[in-house]
């Protein structure tokens, strides 16, 4: 009877250092993170309310760090549309110059080669492995280069059929050119050869998607991020570069070069404002990821701040807390020792 009295006397103080360990953890935890040891515990039926907030912060970050791809891209597209527009610029002033002399020099010939080499380049680029002048087909570059090989290029075989069909089954290159005249040459350019260019354009030169992709920046909006390489302000570009570097040479007269230099200078005057109004919705664009991606920063910030609220402790309560359960637990060992001690013989005495 006595071992059993002594047993129960001693275990009961064991069990209350176990329960008030146990508690002492779980405060000391509480006060070392500033939050609920256990946040389904601590907020029972309001869970579910911490739970949507979380949902909320994750789907609005994952947004804006999609939106750090969407702004590389616009970005990318930016750039190009600006360099575009630049070396528009310059050779619009070649061919202004070239109009008042009356001829079309090698240089300026040389000039519309490079230009359309460069053109095609640009359209070309990519970011992160998509084309971003594809449209939404963007898994490959969508423009053909143009090349004079064996065989040539898809689009270079076009202008050569084309000119070919017209006159006699001559090829741009060949000194009989020189007969063709002024008015000849403007027609071509404005019926068969401009064809190549718009219904003869997909395919041959181009591979893109005329549909533009869009992302999403925020919960409720979505903006283009580029231009399709079907645009028309890049075919206006190809056109007139073409134009200049296949039928600008000096195996053309001088009448037909002044009707090369008339219809490229309205070409590349019409793809400049188009370029420069297709900058202007990039720009745009990128203006509504930039406010987006503060108005999410501030939403998610706010988000934070409730829900750590709601599992925020009391430091003062808590440490009031673990001082009590220190004290608890100190005077548990003591009563414990001092039952351990306790035995007939010394009861007897």
């Amino acid at each position: 009877m006595t071992n059993v009295s002594s047993y129960a006397l001693a275990a009961s103080p064991r069990l209350t250092v176990s329960q008030a360990q146990q508690a002492l953890s779980k405060a000391q935890v509480e006060l070392s993170s500033g939050k609920f040891a256990d946040i389904g515990l601590g907020l029972g039926s309001s869970s579910g309310n911490y739970v949507s907030l979380g949902n909320q912060q994750s789907r609005l970050q994952a947004i804006k760090d999609s939106n750090g791809t969407t702004a590389s891209t616009l970005t990318a597209a930016y750039s190009g549309l600006d360099a575009l527009r630049t070396t528009a610029t310059s050779f619009l002033a070649s061919l202004t110059q070239a109009s008042g002399t009356g001829s079309v020099s090698g240089t300026l010939v040389a000039t519309a080669g490079a230009n359309l080499d460069s053109l095609i380049a640009t359209l070309n680029t990519s970011v992160g492995g998509n084309a971003i002048f594809g449209g939404i087909d963007s898994g490959s570059a969508p423009m053909t280069a143009y090349t004079d090989g064996t065989p040539p290029s898809k689009s270079k075989a076009a202008v050569d059929a084309s000119f070919a069909s017209s006159f006699s089954g001559a090829k741009p290159a060949d000194a009989s050119n020189a007969t063709i005249s002024g008015q000849a040459m403007t027609d071509y350019l404005a019926k068969q050869f401009s064809t190549l260019f718009d219904t003869g354009y997909q395919g041959t030169w181009s591979s893109a998607s005329g549909t533009v992709p869009t992302a999403q920046i925020s919960a409720t909006e979505t903006v283009t991020t580029s231009v399709s390489a079907n645009d028309t302000s890049f075919r206006q570009l190809a056109q007139a570069y073409a134009t200049v570097k296949e039928f600008g040479g000096s195996n053309f007269g001088s009448a037909a070069g002044q009707a090369v230099i008339a219809s490229a200078t309205k070409l590349v005057s019409s793809a400049i404002a188009g370029l420069t109004q297709a900058q202007a919705g990039i720009g745009l664009s990128q203006a509504a990821v930039s406010d987006a991606d503060d108005r999410m920063s501030t939403q998610i910030d706010y988000l934070s701040t409730q829900a750590q609220s709601m599992v925020a402790v009391d430091p003062a309560a808590l440490a009031t807390r673990i001082s009590g359960l220190q004290t608890q637990i100190q005077a548990s060992y003591e009563i414990t020792s001092q039952l351990q001690q306790l035995s007939l013989v010394n009861y007897l005495k």
